[in-house]
């Protein structure tokens, strides 16, 4: 988990001076762009680490991804298999991974959100959204040679639809969350 998490440090830190360059968020100022700064550094980082893979001409990825959807290769679709094994052969760290991080990394994507713009401040919005990204992530690992698992979309999806409901609470107890959101 670490790991990840150093990895994940690395590329904001490397993509802070281009997001800085091009939003010049001193000149904007304000907490909400503070929020927004974070809230894509964040989601950049997610997409980099999730979007690794082996790219190769179109063409080529193309059919590597047909050819896996035709043999299953390094695909889960029955929900709740990953995760059953995981419960069944509990291993403290690949847990941590596969099911806490599945779930974590994604809060920051529903609270986000939810917090930065009005009209995503509903559940329905924050659970389309919640299945958007991670289906497209999900659905794009078929052409980089990444596994694919419908457990990942199960927890993601429950990662981002937890975070918009926490910022719902939040949102009670602290008003002033109210004014990040355009």
């Amino acid at each position: 988990m670490i790991y990840y998490i150093k990895r994940l440090l690395i590329i904001i830190i490397l993509i802070l001076p281009f997001y800085l360059l091009i939003r010049r968020p001193v000149r904007r100022g304000g907490k909400r762009e503070i929020a927004l700064a974070t809230f894509f550094l964040f989601m950049a980082g997610l997409l980099v680490l999730t979007l690794e893979g082996t790219y190769s001409s179109p063409a080529d990825m193309f059919l590597n991804a047909s050819r896996r959807i035709r043999t299953g290769e390094m695909i889960n679709p029955i929900p709740f298999q990953t995760i059953r094994v995981c419960i069944e052969n509990f291993e403290w760290d690949k847990f941590l991974i596969n099911i806490v991080g599945n779930i974590v990394m994604f809060l920051p994507w529903g609270f986000g959100l939810a917090l930065l713009w009005k009209k995503n401040q509903s559940l329905k919005r924050a659970m389309f959204f919640s299945f958007l990204l991670p289906a497209f992530i999900e659905s794009f690992q078929l052409f980089i040679n990444r596994h694919v698992d419908v457990d990942d979309l199960i927890l993601n999806f429950l990662g981002g639809v937890t975070g918009a409901v926490l910022y719902f609470a939040m949102r009670k107890k602290f008003p002033a969350l109210k004014e990040f959101a355009e």
